[in-house]
């Protein structure tokens, strides 16, 4: 009877350890998604970790639109050679990878057909075609997001530009909750590899008309509400050369980034250069002189011999350059 007793009271003592061990384990396995408040306000990072600082995120998803003439690709293909290359900076930003790698996935073009625009890019910039080792691309999407995590478990990325959103996405764009459940998935990825993840998207034809907007992007609010960051590139309505690159989402950064664009030259060989002009976005479109009264004045003030800072300050633009944008147009 003893050992009956004995026996008992050991296995007894073997299942509680073992519900033990398992409801610890179900713990440990909610408790990784944990993050603690304290713990974050004491860790040594003072700012954002960036890819291309400040604008752009070190992982998570972002977007750039614009229309089919816009040169879209070639500013995004730029970046992807910039940081597989190990160029310190792009577009007048600078550059901070880790692993000097990227991944470029194109729906719309082939392997033939970026190789030469490749080509005519790296004969303007002088790079030699051995820089490029680590930039691959993919022209095959099928399963995408299952090969996409494998290829970044082998190899870490800095970047994954995905050309483009339209061609992935097969269901209604007006439906925000299965446009959001779609780039969930490469939210997950982004987030899992800490990369960042970047979709060319369109905007749609009138919006040619309107200021540079979150809200241009063809399809539902479901895309850009789950952008990090948001981009429209924009050609100048009368300089063919010139490009406006407007950040029209990013909670993160200051509105000093969110009202004027960077003014980018799109040079005979492919490249995009950075001018160091800055526009309203308001400017960007035509615009009469019924809408902005302000045009008028500063004609006036200009003719009475002051300077364009001097014309800028009185009416509140932003810089100087804004001032001589309008009265060029």
């Amino acid at each position: 009877m003893n050992e009956l007793i004995e026996q008992l009271r050991s296995d007894t003592q073997k299942l509680m350890h073992q519900m033990h061990e398992q409801i610890e384990a179900e713990k440990q396995t909610y408790r990784k998604y944990l993050v603690n408040g304290y713990d974050m306000l004491n860790s040594s990072a003072e700012e954002m970790e960036c890819l291309l600082h400040p604008i752009l995120p070190r992982s998570g998803v972002a977007a750039l639109v614009g229309s089919s003439d816009s040169g879209k690709s070639t500013l995004l293909r730029g970046l992807a050679m910039a940081v597989a290359s190990g160029r310190s900076s792009y577009l007048g930003f600078e550059l901070r990878p880790k692993h000097r790698s990227a991944l470029y996935i194109a729906t719309e073009d082939d392997a033939s057909a970026v190789s030469v625009l490749m080509q005519r890019q790296i004969e303007e910039l002088g790079i030699a075609k051995e820089s490029f080792a680590s930039l691959d691309f993919i022209f095959e999407v099928e399963n995408l997001v299952a090969n996409l995590d494998k290829l970044l478990e082998e190899r870490p990325r800095d970047l994954v530009i995905v050309d483009a959103f339209a061609d992935l996405y097969s269901g209604p764009l007006n439906e925000n909750n299965r446009v959001r459940s779609f780039l969930n998935q490469f939210s997950q990825l982004a987030v899992k590899h800490s990369t960042l993840i970047i979709f060319l998207h369109h905007t749609g034809k009138r919006t040619e008309t309107l200021a540079p907007s979150k809200h241009n992007a063809i399809g539902s609010q479901g895309f850009e509400a789950k952008m990090r960051l948001m981009m429209e590139l924009r050609p100048d309505p009368e300089r063919h050369d010139i490009r406006h690159l407007c950040i029209v989402k990013g909670n993160y950064l200051s509105d000093d980034y969110k009202h004027d664009s960077f003014v980018l030259r799109f040079t005979s060989g492919l490249n995009f250069e950075a001018t160091g002009e800055r526009v309203p976005f308001g400017l960007i479109r035509e615009r009469s002189d019924e809408e902005d009264p302000r045009r008028e004045l500063a004609r006036a003030m200009r003719e009475e011999g002051k300077s364009y800072r001097q014309i800028a300050e009185e009416l509140g633009y932003n810089n100087a350059s804004s001032v001589h944008y309008m009265l060029n147009k």
